[in-house]
């Protein structure tokens, strides 16, 4: 069964729009239809669509071009399956969009029973990736479960004045048995933040940070068992990465912060504290 997955249909060819919506209906997908690459940006936004059928030749934003831009601005997109429609499937169009990162072609004019055949696989790997990473991150929290009980609770801080940002990883720390609090920017400057009582800080990317982290390591006043991570905006340039790096952070989740990620920090130190903090103070 389909079930109710949510297919954007980008097409600027008015009938072949129609065709395609009322076939995945028909299958029992809800659609969402754009006319352009611009239409399908605003759609996006207002409503994450399961998978993506896209033509390649379209006036104002292409195909190609709204898959980069997809890729590359909206990162929570990243396992959306997105497949290209098009009447010139040649081996170098081919080549060049797996090289891009599309996940599969359908040639016009649309064979229909192929273009289910391909949105319910794609689906269904997308599906099967889900469960593994639901399970790896239950196996994950029951490992930080166990391991809490014999260390007691984790002490983290959270730095940053976006705390609707934030509020998520909050939750699930609070959910683990974690002590977290919420610290403005303005404490850095103010010094009032004091980060020796905590066991993890995780910092939300700005240069605020990074003066107050290259301060403190010229002081040589932070505490080796506490554990910095840099939470970062996506595509973060290698430049950055390192700067970051060498003022004192011990590791970098760029976004989406993904609990999985998340959780592996509170893992490591509970598996050895000054292992998973000090790497980054030893070089």
């Amino acid at each position: 069964m389909a079930g109710k997955h949510k297919i954007l249909c980008v097409e600027d060819e008015a009938l072949l729009l129609e065709d395609l919506q009322e076939e995945l209906e028909d299958a029992g997908y809800e659609v969402r239809t754009a006319c352009n690459g611009v239409e399908a940006v605003r759609q996006i936004k207002l409503d994450r669509p399961d998978l993506i059928l896209c033509d390649m030749m379209m006036p104002e934003l292409d195909g190609p071009t709204l898959f980069k831009a997809i890729r590359r601005e909206l990162p929570s997109m990243d396992a959306v399956p997105f497949v290209f429609l098009t009447a010139k499937a040649t081996r170098e169009d081919i080549i060049a969009g797996k090289k891009m990162g599309v996940d599969d072609y359908l040639t016009k004019p649309i064979d229909y029973d192929l273009l289910l055949a391909t949105v319910e696989t794609r689906l269904g790997q997308v599906s099967r990736i889900e469960e593994r990473n639901r399970n790896r991150l239950q196996a994950i929290h029951a490992q930080i479960l166990k391991l809490k009980s014999a260390r007691g609770a984790i002490k983290v801080s959270m730095v940053t004045d976006m705390r609707q940002l934030v509020a998520p990883i909050n939750s699930a720390l609070l959910e683990l048995g974690c002590e977290v609090r919420t610290v403005s920017e303005g404490a850095l400057n103010e010094s009032t933040f004091d980060p020796k009582e905590d066991n993890i800080v995780f910092f939300v990317c700005s240069s605020n940070v990074q003066r107050y982290l290259n301060d403190l390591k010229a002081q040589g006043t932070r505490k080796s068992e506490t554990r910095f991570v840099l939470l970062a905006a996506p595509n973060m340039s290698d430049g950055a990465r390192e700067g970051f790096l060498k003022s004192g952070i011990d590791d970098i989740i760029e976004y989406p912060y993904k609990p999985v990620e998340i959780f592996k920090q509170v893992v490591d130190h509970l598996r050895d504290p000054e292992a998973a903090a000090g790497s980054q103070l030893a070089s």
